[in-house]
């Protein structure tokens, strides 16, 4: 039996993210920044490499100044817990893991947004604002850098008009940090 001191993972600066009991002085935005910019979205099946802090700063960019934040943000536990596909979410929830899972990322997230300095779970109008970005830009990314370009996006709306243009990780981890700073000033002193 591991005890929750004894399962971390190690970032990218070399600090302990405790799995089982992240805490918010924990997290390292430069850490979320590096991680989400070296992952790629659809499990790595894409034609050019497109990485999860691209898409999160597309989400965040479809927002109200005020809600920017938790779009950048939505997907920060990515970071820690990897981009696991909705697939295999699905799969997880229909073997009985599904609960395990929801249980590390509704940590990750606490622990995030408490060191962000927002409100976590965030306001409903919020949340579901987040999540209409997020599949705006799921069936844009499908249109332009997914697997299936000729299949329709499976999710209920359609791509946003201007196509997407991949960066490279080191000028995604960069846009990231820079929303940051923008956006969530008081996490700069953790993006030296």
């Amino acid at each position: 039996m591991h005890h929750a001191a004894d399962i971390f993972i190690t970032t990218a600066s070399g600090r302990r993210w405790y799995l089982l009991d992240p805490r918010p002085s924990d997290v390292h935005f430069r850490d979320i920044a590096s991680h989400l910019a070296k992952i790629c979205r659809f499990v790595g099946a894409t034609g050019p490499f497109y990485s999860v802090a691209q898409h999160s700063l597309f989400v965040a960019a479809q927002l109200p100044p005020s809600q920017r934040a938790y779009g950048l943000l939505h997907d920060a536990h990515e970071a820690y817990l990897a981009d696991i596909s909705s697939p295999f979410k699905a799969a997880l929830r229909a073997l009985g893991g599904g609960e395990a899972l929801a249980a590390l990322v509704s940590r990750a997230d606490a622990a995030i947004h408490e060191a962000a300095g927002l409100q976590w779970p965030p306001p409903a109008d919020v949340a579901e604002a987040v999540h209409q970005a997020d599949l705006r830009a799921f069936a844009t990314e499908w249109r332009d850098v997914g697997p299936s370009p000729n299949e329709p996006a499976p999710v209920p709306c359609r791509p946003l008009g201007n196509r997407i243009r991949p960066q490279p990780w080191p000028k995604a981890e960069e846009a990231f940090v820079e929303e940051l700073r923008i956006h969530l000033p008081a996490t700069l002193r953790s993006v030296a």
